[in-house]
Order: structure tokens, then sequence, then C-alpha cells
């Protein structure tokens, strides 16, 4: 289980893993192996809810999963008349699966701390974290508290079940449907349906746009300017219509059918950075996990935001001094990012190393939190630049509290890389970081100048 939780992160990078291997990664997304044999998850949920009192929840169930994730199944059912006969999706844990991820993460564990004792802290505030995926219950309590911190805000951007709560159990979860597919197939078959309907091979014209991403001939672009260039696309493909594809259909007499249009990437890419800002910024309660296979897109053109199972709590001191963090990288003030890393709560995250080297610590922080360029990276991969850095000032203390957010950086880039969108993390939260900081610490140097207006500018969202 473990094991596929890495496998769903290197999955978002081109550049974490040798192809051969990038291809599996992704399946990982939502076909996770659970080793369920056919008609045992809909047993199980069945015998678990008929414990608690409900035995005849199910009106039907479907028995092809949905998705298949790192620890359990995901089956469509309806539930029964005297329970609001609605459709649902039900999680259902696998047996033994938290037996199983516990020895796999401290396998992983006990071989650090003897091969690269660097990861053993990050990964044992990771483990902390992953083992209360194992209580659905409490991932009834995660929906519930992040819908009320997000949707009166997003719910025109965004999508969150809700549970079912008196139908989840400790291995079973009850949630509201939300219709849709997986973002990666929305996006690729609305590419397709436009290919078709201009008779071009769609398979074609997928090849030839990856080989001029991999040719350097279509450069990334920020989420703001890809959201730019696709309202202008859709701007020609409507014109075209009106001007070319309507006036022939009328003198051919043939049926007229519009273009579809393209999904906007950059808008997604957009509302997903503004909807995590949010909840890690002015909540202190986000999801860790926002891997591709735990985005929807929906037919009205919303996001499905599903998975809460890895739902992390920052107090109010982490996230200022998080925000802080952030504004110290935008202005490229190495050593307040160091100070940051390294004064204990609540003005830092009490991070500690051998030598206390500014710049690696800078280095790591812009990394982990901002974006892995080569003026950060010196043009190494991933493994060989934390190696280069835990050579020049190897890491005593981790700083844990930063972690998850950390996570939820490097996630929300790997699904911006997967489209040609490059992103500066801290540059997109620049507006969150400074509301938070001018409402707790007013007088904070970085707050100074002309960089606020355009971190007001940056802010992104509804606005």
């Amino acid at each position: 289980g473990f094991y596929f939780k890495n496998a769903q992160l290197l999955s978002t990078r081109d550049d974490f893993v040798p192809r051969q291997y990038l291809e599996w990664c992704k399946l990982t997304q939502d076909q996770a192996p659970a080793e369920m044999a056919p008609g045992q998850a809909e047993a199980i949920a069945r015998a678990k809810l008929a414990e608690a009192g409900h035995p005849d929840a199910f009106e039907w169930w479907e028995e092809e999963p949905c998705g298949v994730a790192s620890i359990g199944q995901v089956h469509r059912a309806r539930l029964a008349r005297r329970y609001g006969g609605k459709d649902v999706v039900v999680k259902v844990q696998a047996p033994g699966i938290e037996r199983k991820f516990r020895s796999d993460i401290r396998t992983c564990i006990d071989f650090c701390r003897l091969a690269m004792p660097q990861h053993v802290p990050p990964l044992e505030e990771i483990e902390k974290q992953f083992l209360t995926e194992f209580d659905y219950r409490e991932e009834a309590k995660n929906l519930e508290e992040v819908r009320r911190n997000v949707m009166p805000r997003w719910s025109k951007k965004v999508e969150i079940p809700a549970p079912v709560r008196q139908l989840c159990t400790r291995e079973v979860l009850v949630m509201d449907a939300i219709p849709g597919v997986k973002l990666v197939d929305g996006i690729r078959a609305r590419f397709r349906e436009l290919a078709a309907s201009r008779g071009v091979d769609p398979e074609e014209l997928e090849r030839v746009q990856k080989e001029k991403i991999a040719g350097g001939e279509l450069q990334p672009r920020s989420a703001r300017a890809e959201a730019a260039a696709t309202r202008r696309a859709n701007l020609a493909l409507r014109l075209g219509d009106w001007l070319w594809r309507r006036p022939i259909a009328f003198l051919t007499g043939a049926p007229y059918v519009p273009s579809p249009s393209l999904v906007n990437v950059g808008e997604v890419i957009q509302t997903m950075l503004d909807v995590h800002a949010d909840e890690i910024f002015n909540h202190g309660v986000f999801n860790g996990d926002p891997h591709p296979g735990n985005i929807l897109l929906m037919p009205d053109g919303r996001l499905g935001l599903i998975d809460y199972g890895q739902v992390k709590r920052v107090n109010k001191g982490a996230r200022v001094a998080y925000a802080k963090l952030t504004l110290a990288i935008l202005a490229e003030d190495k050593a307040e990012v160091a100070r940051l890393l390294r004064s204990a709560p609540p003005e830092g995250f009490g991070g500690e190393s051998r030598d206390n080297d500014v710049d690696v610590a800078y280095r790591l922080c812009v990394f982990w939190n901002d974006r892995d360029t080569p003026d950060v990276t010196g043009g190494l991969n991933l493994q060989e630049f934390i190696d280069e850095m835990e050579a020049r000032d190897p890491v005593r203390v981790a700083p844990l509290e930063m972690v998850m957010i950390a996570r939820v950086s490097v996630l929300l880039r790997g699904v911006a890389n997967a489209f040609n969108v490059r992103l500066r993390v801290a540059r997109a939260w620049a507006g969150y970081a400074e509301d938070l900081v001018r409402r707790e610490d007013p007088s904070y140097y970085l707050l100074a100048g002309t960089r606020g207006n355009e971190r007001r500018a940056a802010r992104g969202g509804e606005r």
C-alpha cells in the first residue's frame, strides 16, 4: 500500500523515474491493486453495515469497481428507499491492508535508516499522516469539515462529496456520487472529440503534440498564460463556427454541429491552486493527496475533488510561518528562508542540519515549496539533487509541519506538468500568504514595498 502511495507521487512527473516505470506508476492513480476477490467488497460492505444496524442499506450494487485505491475499492450503488434512494459511491477497505501498509512503510523507513537517514524524519511524518486513513469514520468527518470550509466560497468551481454519516463505519465509507471522469481522461476525450470534428486523427495529433513538447517547440506556460491561450482558442473555434461551419451547413443542408470547446487546463490548475491555498492559509485543514486520480472533470465543467483520507491540520503558528516562508521565497531572501526553516515553532519549523548552510536550506525550501527549475536544482533530477544537498549539509531534524504542505506543492506541480504548464507555487499562493501575514503580523518586513500589490494581483480564484 505505501509503495503505491509513492508511485502515485512519482507518476506526476516525467523526470522522477525512467519511462518504462512511469506508465505503470500512472496506473496507480486510480487502479492500484487492492487484492479483493469478485463480490468481496459488496459482502464486506453489507456485513459491516448490518453490524451497525443497517442490514438492507443498498437497493443495488455495481460489481465492477469505479476506482481501485491503495487500500480498498470504490463501487457505485443505490441506497434503499428508506435511506433516501439516491445514487452513492461506497469505499470498502481491503481486509488486512492496514497490516501490509504498516509493514511496507516500516520496511522503507528501516532501509532508509541504514542507507539514506536524511529521509527518515519526513517518512515518519508521512507514516503518521497515512495511518489516519484506515478509519473511514475519520474520513467522513474530514469530508464534512472540508466541505464546510470550501464550498461556501468555491461551489461554482468545485464539488466535494458529502458522506452519508449513518452508513459510515471503520471499513466502509458511503458518500454522494459525483458525476464525472478522471481529469486527464476528460481533457483527452474533449481533445479527441475536437480533432475528430475536424477530420484529424486524434492519435496522430496527440503524438505530434507530445513530440513538440519533448522537442522544446511548445514551451511550457504558466497557468494564467495557458488559461488565456485556451480562451483565445475557444473564441477562434466559435468564430469559425459562425463564419464557416454554420453557413456551409445551411447551404448544403447538412446538420450543423457546433465545435466542441477545449477544456481550459489553465483555469483548472488555477482553481486547484486557489482551493488548496484557501484550505492551507485560511483554514489550516487541507487534503494532502491531490494527485490526478483524485480530481474529476464534471459534466458542468466543475472539478470533483475526492478522497479525503489524507487530511492534514496545521495550527495558526505553522500557517503564519509558512506564509512568511512563501513571501521570503518570492523575495529571494535566503537568510530569511533559512531562519524560518530553523527557528523553533511557532516562529518557524524547527529544522536542523549539521552546518546550517543557508544556501542548502534555501534551495531545499524552494525545491519543495515553489519550483524545481535548473536554477534551483543545477539540472539534477530529484534523487541527485536531494543527495547533493544531503552531502553538502546533512539534515538532523526535518521540518515536520512543512512536509505535507510541501507534498501538496509537489503534487500540484505534477498535475500541471502533465499538461505542459509550469508553476511557481509560491507566486500562485502569494496573495493568500500576504493576507494571512497582514492579519497576524502586520509589521513583518517583507510586506513592505510594491511586492504587496504584485501579490494581490497574483491572488487567484473568483475575484
